[in-house]
């Protein structure tokens, strides 16, 4: 078989070779492959047997999410083995496949599509609300008749998942210890596939246009995460080749490995606090080797959208863990920051016609006490295990500090009271990563511990353009005059009120733009664990007055471009080897 080479682009480095594992968002409808009479019955036994296993799953998602007797949850997933039961859309299933000698796999799709068809668009919400469950179910079966699994994919052997796009819902579904790299139809470098990539350490390639058409569950692939390739039926010269790159780049990272757990300190003696981005407690064993000092960003959504039933025991049982796992180093957890693109389905209570613009982040959290005291509670009581930060997302202003501080007061003196034992001080910090929160910084550091400036959505939301957006990528700039002057505001905005500020943002990874983050007063970058080693290596061969040199040249600058490029060259000639 030939080989055939998609490019896109490299988000998180290394090399994987495995089989592919396609995950379709769409709802394709299946070709009406003709059937001889003999085929019949082998027909009916697939459709048995993909609604078997969609059966088990289903019971199985309504056991994990039945936390409370005769909960909302319960119900639906009722309805929908109902549905998956009806004896009487077997029965016609069966007599198209006989009579007309179709494949099973269309003849069942036309069947709920005709159902749905009669549902959709009516005023009655619970009938719209049954077309909805029909299609889910329908997803299901369909997934399982063409041999892919929707939820809690369990590979029997590593894969490569292959996917259109790849959200957060999809990820925390995914069997993590059997997947070595995400190739995805769209995206960017700050993507969620991107940043998960990088936080398990594997590779990852984005815009690769056109791949789950081509590509089938089972193919073998070579994914380079480094020229972002991926490579379908890799020839053995091919493999032996990327074979002697990978353990050439084995060897370079070895050197940079040996001190990383040693303090990031500069040419001048200035110490620079480099910390861990994490999102699932099983990552503590990578964070504590990859020589982090703390953990600047636990991003505690990735556990809800894994378990949106946890209990409070089950939360602080969990964060917990990570706490005693890191102590005595410090883990700032950022409270949940869902909505945008890491959507909780049963909380979209209908579309947001921008959902970036919408009920996430902290906003959600005081629209949702429940839900918001509860994770606040658990936060608290798995503070009193070690050194634990508690962090507020996408604050738009100090008033939305000082409602959540009041919320955090109130379950303090709950647990107190209870008998918890509650630390008498938990340090409180706030996002900055709105416009808005920049420009009242000030405000804001007065109600505080700590600031975190979270780069992805600030630069996002100054220029006003969609990070996923293919056509607008090239305006998505973190060197922009704005971006950088916001920062700035917020770095003095810290400084004067005489608390630390950090960044926990993609731009804290970001080897190119290290002395320019140095430059503008930045002292503790959160990064993803595979650039530990790499952020210590070059904040160890920079002086911090070049670098506050560079970024008062910067200052002067108009162009995006000539401002990285500045950075860069100082980079370039600081640790030249990071760039090899």
């Amino acid at each position: 078989m030939l080989e055939k080479i998609w490019t896109g682009t490299a988000v998180s480095e290394g090399v994987a070779h495995a089989v592919v594992h396609v995950l379709k968002d769409q709802f394709d409808e299946p070709d009406e492959d003709k059937i001889t009479p003999e085929m019949a019955d082998a027909e009916m036994t697939r459709l048995h047997a993909a609604l078997e296993v969609t059966r088990r799953e289903i019971e199985e998602l309504q056991r994990v999410m039945d936390g409370e007797q005769g909960s909302a949850e319960s119900e639906i997933f009722e309805t929908h083995l109902l549905i998956l039961q009806d004896s009487t859309i077997l029965k016609q299933t069966e007599k198209m496949v006989r009579e007309k000698l179709v494949c099973v796999d269309w003849a069942y799709y036309k069947l709920m599509c005709k159902h749905m068809d009669a549902l959709r668009g009516l005023s009655d919400a619970y009938l719209r609300e049954r077309f909805l469950d029909i299609k889910d179910v329908t997803h299901r079966v369909m997934r399982h008749l063409r041999g892919e699994l929707l939820q809690h994919p369990m590979f029997d052997q590593p894969v490569i998942v292959v996917a259109h796009d790849l959200t957060p819902s999809d990820t925390v579904q995914l069997d993590r210890s059997k997947v070595l790299g995400f190739a995805v139809e769209t995206g960017s470098a700050v993507s969620h596939a991107a940043i998960i990539a990088r936080s398990l350490a594997i590779p990852a390639v984005v815009k690769l246009h056109g791949i789950c058409d081509e590509l089938h569950s089972g193919d073998s692939v070579l994914l380079d995460g480094e020229g972002g390739r991926l490579i379908l039926n890799p020839s053995a010269d091919t493999l032996a080749r990327y074979r002697t790159r990978e353990e050439q780049a084995e060897r370079r990272e070895d050197v940079f490995q040996e001190d990383r757990h040693e303090p990031a300190v500069t040419l001048c003696g200035g110490t620079i606090c480099v910390g861990a981005n994490a999102e699932f407690v099983d990552e503590v064993d990578i964070v504590q080797d990859s020589g982090a000092e703390e953990v600047g960003l636990f991003r505690t959504e990735f556990l809800h959208l894994e378990n949106p039933d946890a209990t409070e025991d089950e939360l602080a049982q969990a964060y917990g863990r990570v706490v005693r796992s890191l102590a005595p180093k410090r883990v700032v957890f950022r409270t949940l920051d869902l909505g945008g693109d890491k959507i909780d389905e049963r909380l979209a209570v209908e579309p947001e016609p921008n959902p970036f613009l919408g009920w996430r982040g902290i906003r959600l959290s005081l629209g949702r006490l429940d839900l918001f005291k509860r994770q606040i509670r658990a936060l608290l009581r798995a503070a009193a295990h070690g050194r634990a930060g508690i962090m507020f997302p996408m604050v738009s202003g100090v008033q939305e500090v000082l409602d959540a501080k009041a919320v955090l007061n109130e379950c303090a003196e709950e647990l107190a009271a209870e008998g918890f034992d509650v630390p008498e001080e938990v340090e409180v910090g706030a996002m900055i990563e709105i416009p808005s929160a920049a420009l009242s910084a000030d405000m804001i550091a007065a109600e505080v511990d700590f600031l975190s400036l979270g780069t992805n959505d600030l630069i996002q939301y100054t220029i006003a353009v969609d990070r996923l957006n293919d056509r607008v990528a090239g305006l998505y700039q973190p060197t922009h005059p704005a971006v950088l002057r916001l920062i700035g505001m917020s770095v003095s905005a810290a400084r004067a009120a005489g608390i630390r500020i950090g960044m926990c943002g993609e731009m804290a990874s970001d080897l190119t733009l290290t002395p320019l983050m140095i430059g503008l007063g930045l002292n503790e970058l959160s990064v993803a664990t595979t650039q530990i080693a790499r952020v210590k290596h070059a904040v160890r061969r920079l002086s911090v007055a070049e670098c506050e040199e560079l970024a008062l040249e910067a200052q002067k600058c108009t162009s995006p471009a000539e401002i990285l490029a500045l950075s860069r060259a100082v980079a370039e000639r600081c640790y030249p080897e990071l760039f090899e």
